[in-house]
């Protein structure tokens, strides 16, 4: 009896021994074997607050705690049936010069677990760890990985960083021991490939990061340790694929409180064959760079060890591959020359880069060797700006002469559309500029006008740019402009061509003269087709105070004009008000001049005429005026020419016909007139043209009769008195040559007329009513001849 109940009792206590086991190990039981060189922790965490213990029997006896440290093989009992989310596995190993292969332990595969290398160098060198076969990425701390197995590096107690796998980073080296650890979540198998560990070189520097970029655009994050050590310094070495190029972008930043400002931690960029570029943080990091580079960041030394001045950098690398072009030269020294290339679109992937550095306007100057290099930029996308000075100091090389205003410049590498050209145009001190289209003239663009043209002018003056002399088009009516200024510009904007020859062929023509009176003055030819616009420089602006503008309207003789004052704006003025004259050019007419109080009405002007307009010293308010020329046919003047025409065309012919008719009218009242003339010339005073001779008119010296007292009675009397002077002083007795016979005036005398070779000395006329008269005349030539003269 006393037996039975002793083997009760006994049943009673082994009940109770189970039933506390079954309670501290909740049924979950672990085999775990351990390899030489390994230790395992396992750690309750630290967030988790529960009364679950692991349990492991020392010299037989349960010893039950919320951690345990395992360097052999040991069976362990959990007091709770899921210890998986109660404990922490970390299992370390020291190794040294040797290749770091992962095992899995499978009891722990539940578990969340780390797996931890001390690296421990047998000699003072650095450890180089090589990570080609997985790669690594660098996150931040609190990051997690895709594949749940996250590395973390510590060297010196330092964390170096924290990584996922599949990255870009292909190699880690460390200076003197370290430390490798893998976090993997449980339920997660092991997946991590071999780590060569070899012995490298002396280093200066904490940690050396290598990095090797993809062939395929990318963007990679590196962040520097997280406490850096005084003077201590972090490098990293990027390799970067052929045709590929990297851009640096700091993302956030940190910077200690140093105890010099010269030793501020940078960023020292180095690249092969190249000068070191150091950037401070807050500055713009280099861009679209080719080639394999490295950084450097150095500590300083600090003042305060605060965690809140500690130095932190943040910063990503990114790589693409892009479609370089690539333009070098130089712009001519004679030419004061500046072209400028930008961006049309800022946030456009186009890059331009001139010597290396990134811009979104690019500036090249005369006299300067340039390369420039653009990435990924379509012509379109870059615009072009050219400024040129054209500057004549002498008047001997630049008197009349025209010079014309184009841009041909030989490097056509250099991209993008042209998109506006600046002239500066120089002269020689005193002179003014006179601006001609050497092809259709131009007109006026109101700025409320459109320009139907690929370019749109503008001429304004270089040392004021805010007077401008106004906007014009190609194709107009205005001639020539002239400007009493020495230096002005003239700005032509291309609205809708990318082709850069349209500029080469002469836009403008320009030349120097002498001072002009005028501030401005403009040569105009109206033509039919439109009404011509006129406008003071500047418009809607005002004119400029005592400045005088003029028109020179040019119009066809058969053409006037309607001049019409759209749009007049006057100003008050102190003393003399502003002046508005149209006077004609031909018949200096004074048109219309303007006085305070005019009210402008329209004009018509019969011929070319000018324009003038002067604003007033000290006006109050503004002085503008804007007009419309309307050239018409002059009907009215083109048919008084013609009455003009026939009238006198009437007034010749009547004239003629009454000379004609005077003519005859003498003719027939003429008497018979007989000369004698020895000379058988018969040319008289009056007398048009060689009489007929002989042979032409055979009754020249043929007469019926001659009337002899109708012709010589002045000569009778002179006769008479003659005789008597003479028988005063000869006497009586004084005998006189016989006259020669006399024809007969019945004889027809038409065969035998009468030669001058037989008169000889007297003259004797016949009268046809009294019959014959005889009468004596001496001649006082010895010789006379008888001819025949009609009146």
């Amino acid at each position: 009896m006393r037996s039975w109940r002793v083997t009760c009792f006994s049943l009673v206590l082994l009940v109770f021994f189970l039933s506390s086991v079954l309670e501290l190990t909740g049924g979950a039981e672990l085999n775990v074997a351990v390899e030489q060189g390994t230790t395992i922790h396992i750690n309750a965490s630290s967030s988790t607050n529960t009364q679950c213990k692991v349990c492991m029997r020392v010299r037989n006896q349960p010893l039950c705690q919320s951690y345990v440290i395992l360097r052999s093989d040991t069976l362990l009992d959990f007091s709770c049936s899921q210890p998986e989310k109660v404990f922490i596995v970390q299992i370390i190993r020291d190794i040294g010069i040797m290749t770091i292969e992962p095992k899995e332990h499978s009891a722990f595969i539940k578990f969340n677990r780390t797996f931890t290398w001390n690296l421990k160098p047998l000699v003072s060198r650095s450890l180089q760890l090589n990570f080609s076969s997985t790669g690594l990425r660098q996150i931040e701390p609190k990051d997690s990985c895709p594949d749940n197995h996250r590395y973390m590096l510590t060297v010196e107690n330092i964390s170096i960083g924290t990584f996922c796998q599949n990255g870009v980073i292909r190699q880690i080296d460390v200076r003197n021991a370290g430390k490798l650890s893998a976090d993997v979540t449980g339920g997660q198998h092991l997946s991590m490939k071999v780590i060569a560990v070899s012995v490298g070189r002396l280093m200066n520097s904490l940690v050396n990061v290598h990095a090797v970029l993809p062939e395929k655009s990318s963007i990679q994050d590196f962040i520097t340790p997280n406490t850096i050590p005084e003077n201590a310094e972090t490098m990293w070495f990027f390799n970067v694929p052929n045709a590929y190029y990297a851009d640096v972008r700091i993302l956030k930043y940190t910077l200690p409180t140093c105890l010099s400002s010269e030793s501020i931690p940078t960023m020292k960029y180095t690249w092969q064959g190249r000068d070191a570029l150091v950037k401070r943080m807050n500055e713009n990091q280099p861009s679209v760079e080719p080639g394999s580079f490295n950084i450097s960041i150095k500590n300083c030394k600090m003042s305060t060890m605060s965690s809140l001045s500690r130095l932190m950098v943040h910063f990503q690398i990114s790589a693409i591959k892009r479609r370089k072009g690539q333009c070098e030269g130089d712009l001519p020294d004679k030419q004061v020359l500046k072209i400028q290339v930008m961006k049309k679109d800022p946030k456009s992937v186009c890059v331009l880069k001139l010597d290396s550095v990134i811009m979104d306007t690019v500036t090249i100057a005369s006299g300067n060797h340039f390369i420039l290099n653009t990435f990924d930029c379509n012509k379109d996308e870059l615009e072009l700006t050219v400024t040129q000075t054209e500057e004549c100091k002498e008047w001997r090389n630049c008197t009349s002469s025209l010079f014309p205003l184009h841009f041909n410049y030989e490097q056509q590498c250099i991209p993008g559309v042209l998109k506006m050209i600046t002239w500066h145009l120089q002269g020689p001190v005193n002179s003014a500029v006179e601006l001609q289209s050497p092809t259709d003239g131009l007109r006026y663009c109101l700025p409320e006008d459109k320009c139907n043209s690929i370019l749109l002018l503008n001429v304004s003056q270089v040392i004021n740019p805010g007077i401008t002399v106004g906007q014009f088009c190609p194709k107009g009516s205005i001639q020539k402009i002239q400007i009493r200024e020495s230096k002005i510009a003239v700005t032509a904007s291309v609205t809708s061509f990318s082709d850069r020859s349209v500029a080469a062929k002469p836009i403008l023509s320009y030349s120097f003269t002498q001072g002009i009176s005028e501030n401005y003055i403009f040569t105009v030819a109206p033509k039919m087709d439109n009404p011509t616009t006129l406008a003071t420089p500047g418009w809607p602006s005002a004119v400029k105070a005592s400045s005088t503008v003029s028109w020179i309207v040019n119009m066809e003789p058969q053409y006037t004009s309607v001049l019409k004052f759209r749009n007049v704006s006057q100003p008050k003025c102190k003393q003399l008000h502003t002046d508005i004259a149209v006077q004609t050019i031909r018949s200096q007419t004074v048109l219309y001049t303007t006085t305070k109080d005019d009210q402008m009405k329209d004009l018509l002007v019969p011929e070319s005429f000018y324009l003038n307009m002067t604003n007033c010293k000290s006006p109050t308010g503004a002085f503008r005026a804007m007009m419309e020329v309307t050239v018409q046919s002059n009907t009215n003047k083109l048919l008084g020419i013609i009455l003009g025409v026939v009238g006198v065309v009437l007034a010749i012919a009547v004239a003629v016909v009454i000379w004609f008719v005077l003519r005859k009218k003498k003719r027939n009242k003429a008497p018979p007139v007989s000369v004698y003339n020895p000379s058988e010339h018969a040319f008289l005073p009056g007398l048009h043209g060689i009489p007929k001779t002989q042979e032409e008119d055979e009754d020249n010296h043929t007469y019926a009769y001659i009337d002899d007292t109708l012709v010589y009675s002045h000569l009778l009397k002179d006769d008479a008195e003659n005789k008597q002077h003479y028988e005063d002083t000869s006497g009586p007795h004084l005998n006189k040559p016989p006259l020669p016979d006399r024809p007969d005036r019945n004889v027809d005398i038409q065969d035998k007329a009468l030669l001058p070779n037989e008169l000889y000395g007297y003259v004797q006329g016949q009268s046809t009513t009294s019959g014959p008269t005889k009468a004596s005349v001496k001649s006082s030539e010895e010789h006379t001849y008888e001819t025949r003269l009609c009146v």
